[in-house]
């Protein structure tokens, strides 16, 4: 009988593992005993599987928390992990060692990041609070390829269904100089000039009387929008029209999106249920998939290349 994720790739089964062209990374800490929502905690762990979304091995960032973000950025080659609870951010080499953190992306609980043209590193908080354990400004940092931070915004929020989110999740658009972001269970898709340091007014806004709620968001190179809705996912025009509804069972929990490198599919990964979905992003036919079994783990996506 074949081993699951959950008894293969544990603390105490660490092995070494390479980052190749065509890799899908997740963020899916480790945790043992019963997991729910509130309790999902543990040992920092990055989920590294095939171009076929075959499990090949397991990064791990040697703090204890909740890893939430990852990208990869192909200038300097590394994959980043931020890790809201530890509030740590952690890089790693395609040869799977971990490299020098970056003294000045510690210390705040980041979330979502997203890699400029230029190497430059986009990270939000996550959390936007003053009371514990929800501590956190949700503000956008900007970053230089060196791991020097530039700037920082008070960006607006979405209070959405909980109140605590900031920027939850976020895609660079005009050259690395707008960031176009959510709140997680909200209804804004907000915008921020980098460059210009001040608020845009919103692209669109879902409807306030409808199912649908902002989850996870991605961008085509051509400015369409993909986003998750936690019952599905659907692509819209950089005007809020919707292009395409997408057929994807109605399970709660769909949220960490991942537009494909190529740019003619997209990753969509389940939290409640781990299960992790590779589709066209022009049809939404299902081109690879695969159950993980972790539930409360799946938190981000990003593609090796």
């Amino acid at each position: 009988m074949s081993l699951t994720i959950s008894e293969k790739f544990t603390p105490d089964n660490k092995k070494p593992v390479t980052l190749e062209d065509g890799d899908i990374c997740i963020a899916a800490s480790y945790s043992v005993g019963e997991v729910d929502i509130r309790r999902n905690s543990g040992a920092g762990r990055v989920l590294v599987f095939d171009r076929e979304l075959n499990a090949k091995g397991a990064l791990w960032t040697g703090e204890e928390g909740l890893v939430i973000g990852l990208e990869y950025c192909p200038l300097s080659r590394t994959l980043l992990v931020s890790d809201v609870s530890s509030q740590t951010v952690k890089r790693f080499s395609r040869a799977g060692d971990m490299l020098p953190s970056f003294p000045d992306m510690q210390g705040k609980p980041f979330g979502v990041m997203a890699a400029a043209p230029d190497g430059a590193i986009v990270i939000g908080e996550h959390i936007k609070g003053d009371k514990f354990p929800f501590l956190g400004g949700g503000e956008i940092y900007k970053f230089a390829a060196d791991g020097s931070l530039l700037q920082h915004f008070a960006a607006e929020h979405d209070p959405g269904k909980f109140g605590f989110h900031g920027v939850t999740n976020m895609a660079l658009a005009d050259g690395g100089s707008r960031a176009v972001y959510i709140s997680e269970t909200g209804k804004r898709i907000m915008q921020y000039d980098l460059a210009g340091g001040q608020q845009l007014d919103d692209l669109f806004t879902l409807a306030a009387d409808g199912e649908k709620s902002t989850s996870g968001l991605a961008m085509t190179a051509d400015g369409r929008i993909l986003l998750a809705t936690v019952t599905g996912a659907a692509l819209y025009s950089p005007t809020g029209e919707v292009i395409k509804e997408y057929d994807i069972p109605c399970d709660r929990g769909w949220s960490a999106v991942r537009i494909s490198v190529a740019g003619d599919s997209f990753f969509i990964a389940n939290f409640f249920t781990g299960r992790l979905e590779e589709r066209d992003l022009a049809t939404g036919d299902i081109l690879k998939a695969t159950d993980t079994g972790l539930t409360y783990r799946l938190a981000s996506i990003a593609e090796i290349s």
